[in-house]
């Protein structure tokens, strides 16, 4: 064993990256790093007890595809590992999905790869990431813009993809190759400088190590991963927070926002993204903007306000909750649904109503006699039934009014108002049903009732209502 495998073997054992007994999946290029990855692996397989598996993803963009892929069989053939190639056509896939041809190679990539592993029991899937490809993606991550999640880099280990070379760089590994007197294949696109990590890789990266410390890539590795441990320790803590504050369902996602703004400002972005994860599995139309635009909306603590998110999401805070939901499942349940009260009901007379949103209404005619006392709760109200010439369970209408009492006197109040008064949410003021005689409010169950119908001294009839959820 050499220093570089030594370095290598030593990596795998300090992360726990394999287990004894396993099948391990290479993702083999034919480049110079899953080159050396491979044989790395297959010099350490008695050590660590695994058997190899090499799959070569052949995109079909370079005319010298086919020459990668036929090095990759030989290669293994060489060695004795079982070889499978997958062939699919990235640039048609890339048009079709609206992805770059580099990320649509990457998902390819990946999903032939979980997909071969399923088959195949495999236990990890383990891929060429070196420590270069480290301090270009934490470079990358910050020019975007990118936090702590895209400084934290690429990781050892992630579930089953783990990352054996990411001990050693790219000169390292070119070296051992050229110890071991093996060849490898070289993309041609890698040398121009017509993407961002190309220039980072080819212009950037050299200019740092010549021109202000040759020690560069090291320092960035180890700030990756300094930054890789605040990281999962924001994710932990987020994690947390957000059971605590959030309440979720299939196509909306609800936050306290009295909770929500006593927390510490760097754990706020991580539950917003989390809420939106809960909704899409897609990111990256996400940007920090629009982070920005739902911590602006959660600060406000007056009236209510609305925002548009990509991927057909909306944010919507009213008062002290903010809900994040899909567009086309938060369209209002406004209907044309009515549940009369029938008229001339007399003295015992009961019937039992089921009302939307509301539960079950149990509704009786008594006899009212002076000085007794009646319910005063929330959904439970006693009317004047002598008063009422009609009595219809509906949602609100545009007209719609309540007659609210202000010292001695009856003031009419639109019932729009009252709901605005009230701090309702505005998304679930078309959704609630009302009690009430043409368009004047009668009842706004769990809030208000019109001072026109209270009971009074003439009172003869009384209307009971009791609504159980």
């Amino acid at each position: 064993m050499n220093n570089f495998e030594n370095r290598v073997y030593n990596f795998i054992r300090k992360k726990k990256m394999i287990s004894p007994g396993s099948k391990v999946l290479v993702g083999l290029s034919g480049g110079a790093d899953s080159t050396a990855l491979l044989l790395v692996l297959w010099e350490l397989k008695r050590l660590l007890q695994i058997d190899l598996l090499a799959v070569h993803v052949n995109h079909c963009i370079r005319k010298e595809a086919g020459e990668d892929a036929d090095f990759a069989r030989r290669l293994c053939e060489k060695l004795g590992v079982d070889f499978i190639l997958v062939k699919k056509d990235i640039p048609a896939m890339s048009a079709e999905w609206k992805m770059t041809e580099e990320e649509a190679g990457r998902k390819v990539r990946y999903d032939a790869f979980t997909e071969i592993a399923k088959e195949n029991d495999v236990s990890y899937i383990a891929v060429a990431h070196h420590q270069n490809d480290v301090a270009e993606t934490l470079l990358m991550n910050l020019l975007r813009g990118s936090g702590i999640h895209g400084a934290g880099g690429i990781r050892p280990v992630r579930e089953k993809i783990i990352r054996p070379l990411l001990c050693v760089d790219r000169k390292e590994i070119e070296d051992y190759l050229e110890e071991r007197h093996q060849d490898y294949c070289h993309d041609a696109t890698n040398d121009e400088n017509i993407h961002t990590r190309n220039i980072i890789r080819n212009v950037l990266l050299p200019s740092m190590e010549k021109e202000i410390n040759a020690g560069t890539v090291d320092h960035l590795c180890r700030a990756a991963e300094e930054f890789s441990k605040i990281d999962d320790y924001i994710r932990r803590q987020t994690g947390q927070y957000f059971d605590r504050i959030a309440r979720c369902a299939e196509n909306e996602t609800k936050l306290d926002l009295v909770m929500f703004r006593d927390l510490d400002d760097i754990f706020k972005p991580d539950i917003l993204l989390i809420c939106l994860e809960k909704l899409t599995p897609h990111r990256k139309d996400i940007t920090y903007n629009h982070i920005e635009a739902l911590l602006d909306l959660a600060k406000d603590k007056e009236g209510s306000a609305k925002l548009d998110l990509p991927y057909d999401l909306s944010a919507e805070r009213n008062y002290d909750t903010l809900t994040i939901f899909r567009k086309d499942t938060k369209n209002s349940l406004k209907s044309n649904e009515r549940y009369n009260i029938p008229q001339l009901m007399d003295v015992g007379d009961k019937i039992d109503i089921c009302i939307p949103n509301l539960g079950m209404a149990h509704i009786e005619i008594l006899q009212y006699n002076v000085g007794k006392l009646f319910p005063t709760t929330s959904y439970t109200k006693w009317f004047d039934y002598d008063r009422i010439q009609e009595a219809v369970f509906r949602q609100r209408s545009r007209d719609d009014f309540i007659y609210v009492e202000q010292g001695e006197a009856l003031c009419k109040k639109k019932i729009s108002k009252l709901m605005t008064d009230e701090k309702i949410p505005r998304a679930e003021r078309d959704e609630m049903f009302l009690l009430a005689s043409g368009s004047e409010v009668i009842w706004l169950p769990g809030y208000r009732m019109s001072g026109a119908y209270k009971i009074s001294e003439t009172t003869k009839k009384v209307l009971s209502i009791n609504i159980v959820s």
